[in-house]
C-alpha cells in the first residue's frame, strides 16, 4: 500500500512537471482577408512560435476587424489582438458599441502599433470631385464589425451625407473588385498608414483618386470623434492615379493583451516582436509593423492601463512610459 501511494506521488509530481514544461498557448486575433493587419499579424505569430518554441505557442486566428479583436480579447476568446483607439475605449468604459457588454477591465495595453488613416476613394476617371457629388452615388463602408466600417460610418455621418448615399458593406478584397468592376462607386477604407493591399493592386490596372475633406468637414468630423485627428496624405506613387493630397483623419491602434496572458508571456512576445532584427524582417514582409512603439502618452488623457510586463520592457529599451497608466490586474 506505501509502494502504491510512493508511486501515485511520483507519478502525480511527474505529470506535474511535464505540465509545468508545456508551452503556454495563446490565441492572436488577426484580421480579415485583403486588410493589412491579416498578412502582418499572422507573420508575426510565425516569428513568436519560431523564437518562443517550447515556452509559448501561438495561433494565429482570423477575425472581422478592430470591432471583434477587442470584442473577443475583451471575453477572453483572443489572448491577445490589435484594435483602434476607438473601440479599446468604448470596451473599457462600456459604451457606444460596447453598451450592451459592459465595462471590460480584463486587458491591458502592451504596445502603439501605429496611426492609420481613412482612405476615401474612386476610380479616376470618376466625375465624383468631392463628398457632395456622392450623393446618390453607392458607396462601400467595409463590412459591419470592422473597425474601418466604424470609421467610414462616423465620418460620413458627421460629414452629413450619410443618410444620402446607397450603402453597401463588403469586405476588403470584394469592395477592391467591386471599385474595379465599377458595382461601387466610392471606397472607404482604413489606410495603413496611407494606402491598403486591395485598393493599390487595383490602381495598377484601373487609376485611383483619393477624394479630400474640406477644411471645414474635417473639423466636423474631429470635433464629433475626439480619437480623431486631423491628417493629410500625401501623394502616394504606390497609388497609380492619386495626383493631389486628400485631407482626412488619423487614429491610433493598439496592441492589447488580456489578463489570462501571463507576464512572462507578454514580456516575452514583446521582447521578440521589438527585436529590431526582427522588425525589419517583418516590415519587409508587412509594413504595418514599421513603427511599433511604447509611446503611450495618449492613454493618459483616455485613462487606459498599460501591462506592468509592457512597461517593463519598454522602459529597458528607453521608452519613458508614464507612470500613472501602469497597472496590474
Amino acid at each position: 500500500m506505501k509502494l502504491l501511494k510512493a508511486l501515485i506521488i511520483v507519478g502525480g509530481g511527474l505529470a506535474m512537471a511535464a505540465s509545468a514544461q508545456a508551452a503556454e498557448k495563446y490565441r492572436f486575433g488577426g484580421g480579415p482577408s485583403g486588410g493589412a493587419w491579416h498578412p502582418a499579424i499572422s507573420a508575426g505569430t510565425q516569428i513568436l512560435n519560431k523564437d518562443l518554441k517550447g515556452k509559448f505557442n501561438f495561433q494565429y486566428s482570423p477575425s472581422g476587424g478592430s470591432v471583434a479583436n477587442v470584442r473577443r480579447v475583451s471575453l477572453g476568446e483572443f489572448a491577445t489582438s490589435w484594435g483602434h483607439i476607438g473601440q479599446v475605449f468604448q470596451s473599457w468604459n462600456g459604451v457606444g458599441l460596447f453598451k450592451k457588454d459592459g465595462a471590460s477591465k480584463d486587458f491591458r495595453v502592451v504596445a502603439n502599433v501605429r496611426a492609420q488613416t481613412q482612405i476615401i476613394a474612386v476610380l479616376a476617371d470618376n466625375p465624383i470631385k468631392s463628398f457632395s457629388d456622392m450623393k446618390g452615388k453607392v458607396v462601400n463602408l467595409l463590412s459591419r464589425g470592422s473597425g474601418s466600417n466604424v470609421n467610414c460610418m462616423n465620418l460620413f455621418r458627421a460629414i452629413g451625407v450619410l443618410d444620402k448615399v446607397e450603402q453597401r458593406f463588403l469586405g476588403f478584397s470584394a469592395s477592391g473588385r467591386a471599385l474595379g468592376d465599377r458595382q461601387i462607386d466610392v471606397y472607404c477604407s482604413a489606410g495603413a498608414p496611407f494606402t491598403i493591399p486591395a485598393l493599390t493592386q487595383l490602381s495598377v490596372r484601373k487609376p485611383v483618386r483619393y477624394i479630400s475633406m474640406t477644411e471645414a468637414e474635417q473639423k466636423k468630423v474631429t470635433s464629433a470623434h475626439k480619437f480623431y485627428v486631423p491628417k493629410t496624405i500625401p501623394v502616394q506613387k504606390d497609388v497609380k492615379g492619386m495626383n493631389a493630397p486628400a485631407r482626412t483623419i488619423a487614429y491610433d491602434v493598439w496592441w492589447i493583451a488580456h489578463k489570462q496572458m501571463s507576464d512572462d508571456a507578454v514580456y516575452s512576445m514583446l521582447k521578440v516582436i521589438a527585436d529590431p532584427g526582427n522588425l525589419k524582417k517583418l516590415t519587409k514582409t508587412a509594413r504595418y509593423w514599421r513603427d511599433l512603439s511604447g509611446n503611450f502618452d495618449a492613454l493618459v488623457q483616455h485613462k487606459i492601463p498599460v501591462h506592468p510586463a509592457a512597461a517593463k520592457y519598454w522602459s529597458e529599451r528607453g521608452v519613458k512610459v508614464p507612470g500613472s497608466v501602469v497597472k496590474g490586474y
